[in-house]
């Protein structure tokens, strides 16, 4: 793998951050009505907060996926 794969990689795992982690942290006690209420001002249920994260982390996924594809 050339540097420039790498650092495109590397870039692109930074995105993720660890949102996805410190929201699972945080809702890991709820229940499932808890999931659904609103979380804080954000306008969205903890579900929503969560899938979200989660959605993101899916696309940098396959970001990474395409980039370690190229030749």
């Amino acid at each position: 793998m050339n540097d420039n794969k790498r650092l495109a990689i590397q870039a692109l795992q930074n995105m993720k951050g660890d949102d996805t982690a410190r929201a699972r942290m945080a809702f890991r006690h709820c229940t499932p009505e808890q999931m659904q209420e609103q979380h804080g001002a954000s306008g969205r249920t903890r579900a929503q907060v969560l899938a979200e994260y989660e959605a993101s982390d899916a696309r940098i996924d396959a970001a990474i996926a395409w980039v370690q594809a190229q030749p």
